[in-house]
């Protein structure tokens, strides 16, 4: 399956929200709150949100995954990272991070928090960041649901 990864649209909000929705469980609410809705339109607006949209739609197609990052060289925070549900391990997540990395100018460290080893439901993410090279660093405070949270790095050489 060959996988397009754009940046992201004021179109592409509601289908974002639809895709934010399926993850609530893992991160915390997300669709109803207006600091996500914040997050997200600054992100679209400096480009660094980047999404992978269905059958290759136009702007408002539904996502299959999104990504929101920050920069500021030589560091690169992932804010934000989901598949959705039935698409996963299929290649959307590796592809989106692939593109986060042609925007990195080197050498950069790029940082990660995501779930801790005690939350079954996040193992799939730090396998995931693990096999793209991140490597664990200091615990970060616990999320929305009371589980702990893991800061990830990765450093990128010239």
């Amino acid at each position: 399956m060959k996988i397009e990864v754009v940046k992201a649209t004021q179109a592409d909000i509601p289908a974002w929200l639809k895709l934010a929705e399926q993850v609530e469980y893992l991160f915390g609410p997300m669709s109803n709150e207006p600091s996500f809705h914040r997050s997200l339109q600054k992100n679209i607006v400096r480009g660094s949100a980047l999404c992978v949209r269905d059958k290759y739609g136009k702007p408002g197609a539904s996502l299959l995954g999104g990504l929101l990052y920050s920069t500021k060289p030589p560091n690169y925070k992932i804010g934000w990272l989901a598949v959705t549900q039935n698409q996963r391990r299929k290649g959307i997540g590796q592809q989106l991070f692939m593109e986060l990395l042609n925007h990195i100018v080197v050498p950069a460290t790029v940082e990660v928090t995501t779930f801790g080893p005690d939350n079954p439901a996040g193992a799939s993410a730090l396998r995931f960041y693990e096999q793209m090279g991140f490597q664990a660093a200091e615990a970060a405070p616990n999320g929305p649901e009371g589980r702990s949270r893991q800061i990830y790095r990765l450093h990128i050489a010239e």
